[in-house]
């Protein structure tokens, strides 16, 4: 049974069905997708949601590995995980658009790992329940923009138009080093029976990767105070809070999976033939600027490519939705 919410009433769950009907009300619809056979290692299922009106032109958003089926809203009424750009008011609104999300495929032991190709198929599945019988556009971000990329070049048309933030059609070698020793020390966690805080201090260290050492200049004090404790810094602290917050999505089995899946990913960017909105932070430290004006290059006069100055790195499309915004808004409005 798959609840359908309105937003003028979020804490309200009524009327029970497939999938929503045409409404001027915005509605969030939650659907089960069926994992491709071939995939089910994976899992048996994903979940997806669509908010809006199906009447208007589709658009999926995907985020990175931590991210769920719900960038506006939650089923509960609380903000998604990309509520400052996806939501009413903002600028891809559930008025105009019909909104999609869908969660990752994993394996939760930690044993095997999807690759972008295998999400690709995830998502074709859910466009499938969902019953959108139209080209979408697809905003990704960094893991999400990985998968759109690779629907694009395996399924072009089932893609419209592809907005690409953060990511690139390949990982980049150090950024590949820097995720295995993260998920060597998960590793060791789980056989010490510490898994858990294993993947806090793996998730402390890609921080170091997602932002800049300009913005930890700014917002903290270096070095420990005294002898009496070997952790007491204040950076250290900001890291051990992303660290257990990251817990409470993830799970170290889970992020093994999907961490090595972003090593995995490949795409052949000239069998891309859906306009490209590219968008990345020149202080990125994960996914490299040069990366992307090596893909924008690939995809020659099908993509557009903005690299902005951010205090954020790799967060920015986080930390800066807004402005993110307002370089994605025109490129919506341009559709075919």
């Amino acid at each position: 049974m798959l609840p359908r919410l309105e937003i003028d009433s979020a804490q309200e769950i009524f009327s029970e069905g497939r999938c929503p009907e045409a409404t001027p009300r915005a509605e969030l619809a939650l659907f089960d997708v069926p994992v491709p056979v071939a995939l089910r290692q994976f899992g048996e299922n994903v979940r997806a949601s669509a908010l809006g009106d199906p009447v208007n032109p589709p658009v999926v958003v995907l985020g990175g590995i931590s991210a769920n089926c719900f960038p506006a809203l939650k089923p509960d009424g609380t903000p998604g995980w990309w509520s400052n750009l996806v939501g009413e008011g903002r600028s891809i609104d559930p008025s105009r658009f019909y909104i999609i999300g869908v969660d990752f495929a994993a394996d939760d032991s930690g044993a095997a790992a999807p690759s972008t190709a295998h999400q690709a198929q995830v998502l074709a599945a859910a466009l499938d329940v969902i019953k959108v019988d139209r080209p979408v556009v697809i905003v990704g971000a960094s893991y999400g923009a990985m998968v759109g990329l690779a629907l694009a070049e395996a399924k072009p048309e089932l893609v419209e138009r592809l907005v690409i933030v953060s990511a690139a059609d390949e990982p980049h070698p150090a950024s590949t080093a820097a995720r295995e020793l993260q998920r060597r020390i998960v590793a060791l966690g789980q056989l010490a029976g510490c898994g858990d805080e294993a993947l806090s201090i793996a998730r402390g260290l890609a921080m170091l990767t997602y932002r800049t050492p300009e913005e930890f200049g700014e917002r903290f004090e270096g070095g420990i105070e005294d002898d009496s404790t070997l952790c007491c810094s204040e950076p250290g602290a900001y890291l051990r809070s992303r660290g257990q917050a990251f817990r409470s999505v993830m799970s170290p089995g889970r992020f093994l999976s999907l961490s090595a899946s972003i090593d995995r990913h490949g795409v052949d960017s000239s069998k891309v033939d859906a306009p490209c909105l590219i968008i990345g932070a020149e202080s990125d430290q994960l996914v490299f600027a040069a990366q992307l004006r090596l893909l924008a290059d690939r995809l020659g006069d099908k993509a557009e490519l903005h690299l902005l100055d951010s205090l954020y790195g790799h967060d920015m499309f986080l930390k800066e939705a807004e402005r993110v915004g307002r370089l994605i808004e025109p490129f919506l409005a341009a559709r075919g």
